[in-house]
């Protein structure tokens, strides 16, 4: 899923950067894109809900999830950048 661009229900677009799997969920860092489709500077986390066998990203909502998940893509984002 990274690199994919997704749009949510109210049709906004975000790329997904990176993945990461916390106590067996998918979540997901993604970066808002303008209408052409163009980076901006708002960043989203999402998590990967599996129904039906669909599967859909929910943005987090809660702030004690959203300071987990900032400090697991930093963890992920410093081994690509350091190859730790």
């Amino acid at each position: 899923m990274v690199d994919q661009i997704i749009e949510l229900e109210n049709k906004k677009k975000y790329v997904i950067l990176d993945s990461k799997i916390l106590d067996d969920v998918n979540y997901y860092f993604g970066l808002r894109l303008d209408d052409k489709e163009e980076p901006t500077n708002n960043y989203l986390f999402f998590e990967e809900i599996i129904e039906d066998n669909d599967t859909y990203l929910n943005p987090i909502d809660d702030e004690n999830m959203k300071k987990i998940l900032i400090t697991a893509f930093t963890i992920n984002y410093l081994d690509k950048v350091y190859d730790l």
